[in-house]
């Protein structure tokens, strides 16, 4: 289950002991059956309780989904 996840990945993680709410977040480091994440983006109720944990959590590898991002490039000529 940990073999989907790499140091640098971004990922979704849906619950978390520290935060309720989902966020996203990058892989800093890959424990046993865990992950340590740093924190990108929070729901704005929880800006909070992310500054005082620093904006890292562990969070268990099941609570996770990779994230895949799509970069298309847009040809300006062909748009004129």
């Amino acid at each position: 289950m940990l073999t989907r996840f790499k140091i640098g990945m971004l990922v979704k993680c849906k619950k978390c002991d520290d935060l309720d709410y989902p966020f996203i977040g990058k892989v800093m480091n890959i424990l046993r059956t865990k992950l340590v994440i740093e924190i990108l983006q929070v729901n704005y109720r929880e800006r909070y309780k992310a500054a005082l944990i620093q904006y890292n959590t562990v969070v268990e590898a099941k609570n996770c989904i990779p994230i895949r991002l799509l970069r298309v490039n847009i040809n300006k000529e062909n748009y004129k």
